[in-house]
């Protein structure tokens, strides 16, 4: 398990972690997950495409302070069966599993030289997703 290092410049007025923060940490982690599957920068450039997002929600549960020792679980909730669309949750959890924050992410895959929502989604897309943790309660839609 590995604790998030927050800084003193992520916090707010009232020293606890700055609302935008938790939506740049789960991006952050979001990233770091896709990468792993093959998903990348470089990958996305010779072919073409990108994430998108349509939706990004967060519920705040309970306070994170400069010491809290906190981790992010990000699985995938639910996902078409051709990975053209999908929901990415992120847990932002306390050592003792406590839940502090919920991040629901709604997305695609873009065309970038098109402009449009990528059909089909390139190859390592849809092995990459598949290979994604999923939430227990994961669907295809």
């Amino acid at each position: 398990m590995n604790f998030i290092h927050l800084r003193w410049a992520d916090l707010d007025p009232n020293f606890h972690l700055r609302h935008s923060v938790y939506y740049d940490l789960a991006a952050q982690e979001r990233v770091m997950i896709l990468n792993s599957y093959g998903i990348n920068t470089q990958t996305m450039k010779e072919q073409n495409f990108g994430p998108v997002l349509f939706k990004e929600e967060c519920q705040f549960k309970r306070e994170i302070h400069l010491s809290s020792k906190i981790h992010i679980e990000t699985k995938l909730l639910n996902m078409k069966k051709d990975a053209s669309f999908w929901v990415i949750q992120h847990e932002f959890l306390s050592e003792e599993n406590k839940l502090h924050a919920l991040i629901k992410v709604e997305g695609s895959w873009i065309d970038t030289l098109l402009r449009k929502i990528a059909k089909p989604v390139p190859t390592v897309v849809f092995q990459g997703l598949e290979r994604f943790p999923k939430t227990a309660d994961f669907e295809y839609i």
